[in-house]
């Protein structure tokens, strides 16, 4: 009886010494994936790393984790070890506490899901209206391209008025949304990687409208880094 005892209280102590839960818990289940391996991946110094990974042998939730200090881009890697294995990298933005992936093995990026990220959710707001922008894109190529055909001269001109006008008001767009949620890491990031290449002006309205918070996360720091050098 002693011993058996002393054996319940020396498992209860390894259970108690195991490695604590980190700040993301990241739950993926891919519908039809028996096989493969799934990694959790993040930008260290300009480059892609796997932080955590998990092989699959069967058709089931796996859960993946990582620590961060404030919310940042993630990539979820399907490995299956082809030769063909193109479009594998699901990107979402991962944050402290509990995200749910779900999709499915044949549309693996295009069908993914992501529950439980606030920022991810703001993001998807901000992509929404992307998409619309540039579907007229696509549509004032396509005729523009037919103008050209045809050679007239006065849709041509008409066209291109047009396209610059499309791309100011998605520009102004992207800034305004950039402010109006300057408490979510989404802001410096919108700048940093949508539109450094146009106004700065553009950047220091946004720089400056960081809430405290968000100015010290990494794309904060990344974004007034960027301004300090252009100054220079």
């Amino acid at each position: 009886m002693k011993q058996n005892i002393i054996k319940l209280l020396f498992v209860l102590f390894l259970g108690s010494c195991s490695a604590p839960k980190k700040d993301m818990q990241v739950e993926v289940f891919v519908k039809d994936l028996k096989k493969g391996t799934l990694y959790l991946e993040r930008v260290q110094d300009s480059i892609l790393v796997a932080v955590d990974s998990m092989q699959i042998t069967q058709e089931k939730p796996i859960v993946l984790e990582a620590d961060l200090n404030h919310p940042e881009l993630f990539y979820v890697l399907l490995d299956r070890n082809k030769a063909d294995d193109f479009d594998n990298r699901i990107p979402f933005f991962g944050e402290a506490g509990n995200i749910s992936i779900q999709t499915t093995l044949e549309g693996y990026v295009t069908k993914a899901e992501v529950v439980g990220s606030p920022t991810q959710d703001i993001f998807n707001s901000y992509n929404k209206v992307i998409s619309q922008f540039n579907n007229e894109e696509l549509d004032l190529l396509a005729a523009y391209l037919q103008a050209q055909i045809s050679q007239n001269s006065d849709s041509l001109a008409l066209l291109e008025k047009q396209s610059t006008s499309l791309v100011k008001r998605k520009i102004l767009f992207t800034a305004n949304f950039a402010v109006n949620n300057r408490t979510s890491v989404i802001a410096p990031y919108l700048a940093l990687y949508n539109l450094t290449s146009d106004s700065k002006s553009l950047l220091d309205t946004i720089a400056a409208s960081m809430s405290d918070d968000v100015r010290n996360s990494s794309y904060g720091k990344q974004l007034r880094d960027y301004l300090a050098d252009a100054e220079k």
